[in-house]
């Protein structure tokens, strides 16, 4: 009885550690690729990207095009938003944005230059974990 005790609180342990393990290489390890992680606080993009998510943004690279579809961060007033690119203005210096789940494009066109960047990839409900305190 006791040996199986000792089994099973090394297995907790090792549990413990490789999710301590993970979560550290989710936030950190994206900053060796210049990414930056974010949690996403709303639904607006639902069902691509549910709130909870952390999504991983990394800058456009220097002939990469800003495309209808893509999914990108930027800045709003005091906010960061991520909505889907509808529509680019290359003449104009802007996209025109939509959240998924919203039934109306964005009001204003989003500058290139508030343009965080682009969503390479996210992680459902980790930002959960995250932001518990």
């Amino acid at each position: 009885m006791e040996k199986t005790l000792q089994i099973l609180f090394r297995w907790a342990i090792n549990l413990i550690l490789a999710a301590a393990f993970l979560l550290a290489a989710a936030v950190w390890l994206p900053k060796a690729f210049h990414m930056k992680a974010y949690v996403v606080m709303s639904s607006s993009m639902e069902p691509a990207i549910k709130a909870g998510s952390v999504i991983y943004v990394k800058p456009y690279e220097k002939n990469e095009a800003i495309c209808p579809g893509d999914i990108i961060s930027f800045q709003a007033g005091d906010v960061m938003v991520t909505h889907r690119v509808v529509s680019a203005d290359l003449e104009g210096q802007s996209v025109t944005t939509k959240g998924d789940a919203n039934q109306l494009q964005d009001s204003a066109p989003v500058p290139f230059s508030n343009i965080y960047g682009k969503v390479r990839f996210h992680i459902p409900a980790l930002g959960y974990l995250l932001l518990r305190q």
